[in-house]
């Protein structure tokens, strides 16, 4: 069983949302986007015991407008609660075998095709607003409540068919020591199993607490437990996933592994055994009870750069990475955000409740566009898939100066979710396609001169139906960026970067003097005077054209989460 989709309707902050689930999957966004709840909701239906009746607390009952009441301030009773998953049939023939036959029973009859299943869980707000509720449940076919049944049984078999491996606020680090003490049987009848368990948990300890006599005996120790028992479990590791190889993968369209070269699959140095050692340590506090040797699991897996050296991460992120099961993380490192497929990721957004997903399709970008975005963007300026609007210039010079203008207009970029990204190596179209694709709102700025000119009518040429010029491109009425300024009343500073003492005299142009002053300096020293010469009490400011396209590019940063939902519905109500 592999799962595709998660529905939520009224659970927690989320008034609607849907998700959609790759073999790996990777969510970003900002605080409050809703991940959290979405992954709440995911762990109710599958919970952590399998015979565990799933139920709804006060707090999981989704309060409009933030506070339960209208505006009018009348009290309003919650809505009900809805969360539905739907798994997929991989391939065909795949949930033919005996243990999936009480489910296949409720999908219709098909000639052909992959079988689909739901699970849909709902809840009815507590009369008296405090009590917790039982939930009630429908498993049968997708969008089909006639054909679906509430047989406890069934949601059991479904729960132990698909473990959730819930690794959330268990940091890979030492801080995860107070879960379990190693005594507690996470593998149920199996006593090697248990055993072989249990050493790992005692080294692994005594390894991040320094408890141990020797710290190294015990990495040894407990890598040798960890070999034995992941194989005693069948678990399958791919000995050439690591950082980078899915976007590698994605780039050339197959596998490209030349690590399968080597023999031996296990990790050789301090570093990798280590990752091993924490791998299969906070795996084991995460498998559910009597889940030794799960079908289908499915790991979730939140901010794993939390607390780790890169070295060790990169370690840890190889294993997790070739471990052969569905995975959910979450993340804030541009490190793991390059190393993973574009199109596994998912950024979230959220507006009065409603949880948008943005995600790049398969067919999205062209085989050149991911190599251009995957170095130019993912690789050199991963940080900026985080950001809510995207300032395109040219290169180096606006880079450094377009943010530092931005404070002496009072704004912070940082805070605002802003990034300038330069477009000179990796062109505008990917930039352009992927920014639609994710949600991210988007400005070009250009010079004024020929080439500026082809950059306008190549953005012109990505305007989707609502957008509009004023928003989306800034071209100079000057050539360059250094003529705006000088134009803008920063004459004296190329004259002084020049060598002039003063007025240069009607025989010397402004074009003169600004390349007499580019002789003499490095084009970005020379944009960073003029920030200084900006910032500077009684100056002439920022230019009047950079000053308007910030003050532009922030109004659609702040909001950004709304206009997306506001396209996205649009987009609806036009197909």
């Amino acid at each position: 069983m592999h799962l595709k989709t998660l529905r939520v309707q009224h659970f927690a902050g989320i008034r609607r949302a849907e998700l959609l689930f790759d073999g790996t999957t990777v969510l970003i966004g900002e605080n409050n986007c809703g991940k959290s709840s979405l992954l709440d909701a995911l762990s109710l239906v599958l919970g952590r015991n399998a015979q565990t009746r799933p139920s709804f607390e006060q707090r999981h009952f989704h309060q409009p407008g933030g506070n339960g009441r209208d505006s009018s301030h009348r009290e309003r009773r919650p809505d009900p609660i809805g969360i539905e998953l739907i798994f997929d049939e991989q391939r065909l023939g795949a949930w033919n075998h005996p243990e999936m036959q009480a489910l296949v029973r409720l999908l219709p009859q098909r000639s052909g095709g992959l079988r689909q299943l739901s699970v849909r869980l709902e809840g009815d707000p507590p009369d008296d607003g405090v009590s917790s509720v039982a939930a009630r449940w429908r498993i049968g076919p997708v969008d089909d409540s006639e054909g679906s049944t509430n047989d406890p049984e069934l949601l059991a078999l479904i729960r132990q068919l698909n473990p959730l491996i819930d690794l959330r606020g268990c940091p890979l680090s030492g801080a995860a020591l107070g879960r379990h003490n190693g005594k507690e049987p996470w593998i149920a009848d199996d006593p090697r199993g248990r055993e072989l368990q249990q050493r790992v948990d005692r080294h692994f300890h005594a390894m991040v607490s320094g408890g141990g006599q020797d710290r190294d005996i015990d990495i040894e120790a407990g890598v040798a437990a960890a070999e034995e028992l992941l194989d005693h479990m069948g678990v399958r590791l791919d000995p050439a996933a690591g950082l980078g190889q899915k976007a590698i993968d994605e780039l050339v369209g197959r596998s490209a592994r030349l690590v399968r070269t080597r023999p031996n699959r296990l990790p050789s140095t301090s570093i990798q055994r280590m990752g091993l050692l924490i791998f299969t340590a906070v795996i084991l506090r995460g498998l559910p009870q009597g889940n030794g040797h799960p079908d289908w699991p499915i790991l979730v897996l939140e901010d794993p750069e939390a607390h780790l050296h890169r070295m060790t991460l990169a370690a840890l992120w190889r294993l997790v990475s070739g471990f052969d099961v569905q995975k959910i993380i979450t993340t804030q490192s541009p490190t793991l955000l390059a190393a993973s497929s574009l199109t596994s990721l998912r950024r979230l957004t959220r507006h009065n409740g409603e949880v948008q997903q943005w995600r790049v399709h398969e067919e999205a970008l062209s085989d050149s566009d991911l190599r251009k975005l995957g170095y130019h963007l993912r690789a050199r300026r991963g940080e900026a898939a985080f950001a809510r609007a995207w300032i395109l210039v040219e290169g180096e010079t606006e880079f450094w100066v377009i943010s530092e203008l931005a404070r002496i207009n009072g704004h912070d970029f940082d805070l605002e979710g802003i990034a300038c990204v330069e477009f000179a190596q990796c062109g505008i179209a990917p930039l352009v396609k992927a920014a639609r694709e994710l949600g991210i709102e988007w400005h070009l700025l250009t010079d004024g001169d020929a080439a500026g000119r082809s950059y306008v009518e190549r953005a012109r040429g990505l305007f989707g139906g609502s957008d509009n010029e004023a928003e989306r491109i800034t071209r100079l009425a000057e050539p360059s960026l250094e003529q705006c300024f000088h134009e803008h009343g920063y004459a004296p500073v190329f004259q002084r970067l020049a060598g002039f003492r003063g007025d240069p005299g009607p025989n010397m142009s402004a074009q003169q003097v600004i390349e007499r002053a580019l002789k003499r300096h490095a084009k970005p020293d020379i944009a960073l005077q003029l920030v200084m010469a900006a910032a500077e009490p009684g100056s002439p400011g920022v230019p009047e054209p950079l000053s308007a396209m910030i003050e532009t590019v922030v109004r659609m940063a702040r909001h950004a989460p709304e206009r997306g939902t506001v396209k996205r519905n649009e987009n609806k109500h036009e197909q």
